[in-house]
């Protein structure tokens, strides 16, 4: 069932009578706009609560600063709408258009939406906070210096995207698509990852510190100086990955693979990778202090080039007292 076919048969408000509520500056309530026609109309400003605008067309309207609260918005059209510094709280988006929007300042709290479509949008400085995001698309959108925190995002698709300043932290992904993604000082902190696909991104200087990923693949992908302290990806895939510079300390990745991986003056301090390989890897410089190392395949790789351990700090590190 689409979201507009379960909608009660109420005649919507006329685009004039709103504009005329709008008018008094008071905020508007239990309103029923479903299935209206609201394109081009100059909602900046308003504020609606429990506002029923299922199915709403709304392209072309100014909504810039206004603020939805318990709003059902699913199926409502957006398209080329300003959209600056809008406020949705506790509102339901699925189906929702939002295409050629430019969202710049504002924020998401607790919304739900399924397969939005924000197709050659813009995101700027827009905060998402305990939301959830199922089937979200954004291959194709301009984001930079946006905050997702606390979110679910299942079946994400960024194919190919180009991010700047990103930050998705304390978020669940289940089964998202970053292949061939530029995530520029990006930051995934403490994030969940189910199934996640990282295969030939090109990262710079971007953080998974403390994430924790299961069927996590990193392969063929630049990941020079990237974080991954205190991380945890056992049997994470970074097959012919470039891994220069980073920090892999303390990071789980027991049995992963780096088969003709560079990890060429990565800091891997404590590191635990048992039973890990590291066939045809780059090793030069690469410190591995403390590292637990037991069982890994070194086949062709470059294991004299390691970094020599420090065997008197190992020793202190590893003193016991005698009781």
């Amino acid at each position: 069932m689409s979201p507009t076919e379960s909608i009660t048969l109420v005649t919507p408000l006329p685009a004039d009578a709103l504009h005329s509520l709008l008018a008094k500056g008071m905020p508007l309530r239990d309103l029923i706009l479903a299935g209206g026609d609201y394109r081009n109309v100059d909602l900046g400003q308003g504020r609606f609560e429990r506002v029923d605008a299922r199915g709403a067309r709304f392209a072309g309207a100014n909504l810039s600063t206004s603020q939805w609260r318990g709003c059902q918005l699913s199926g409502a059209d957006f398209s080329n709408c300003p959209f600056d510094g809008v406020m949705l709280t506790d509102c339901t988006l699925d189906f929702a258009k939002f295409s050629g929007v430019s969202l710049s300042g504002g924020r998401w709290l607790r919304t739900h939406s399924v397969a939005v479509d924000l197709s050659l949008a813009t995101l700027r400085g827009v905060s998402f906070i305990d939301s959830v995001f199922d089937d979200l698309v954004l291959s194709d959108v301009d984001v930079s210096q946006c905050q997702w925190q606390g979110c679910s995002l299942r079946s994400l698709q960024a194919l190919g995207a180009q991010w700047q300043q990103v930050r998705m932290t304390e978020c669940c992904f289940e089964n998202p698509a970053f292949g061939q993604a530029r995530l520029e000082q990006c930051a995934f902190d403490e994030s969940t990852f189910v199934g996640a696909d990282f295969s030939a991104v090109n990262t710079v200087s971007t953080s998974f510190y403390r994430c924790k990923g299961d069927r996590i693949s990193f392969s063929r992908a630049t990941l020079n100086q990237a974080i991954f302290s205190e991380a945890q990806f056992p049997a994470a895939d970074f097959t012919g990955a470039c891994l220069e510079r980073a920090n892999l300390n303390k990071a789980d990745v027991t049995g992963g693979v780096f088969t003709g991986a560079s990890l060429q003056y990565a800091q891997c301090q404590e590191m635990k990778a048992t039973q890990a390989s590291f066939v045809a890897a780059n090793l030069t410089d690469t410190d591995f202090h403390a590292a637990e190392l037991e069982g890994c395949d070194w086949r062709d790789a470059n294991r004299q080039s390691i970094r020599p351990q420090d065997s008197e700090r190992l020793a202190a590190q590893r003193w016991q007292p005698t009781l």
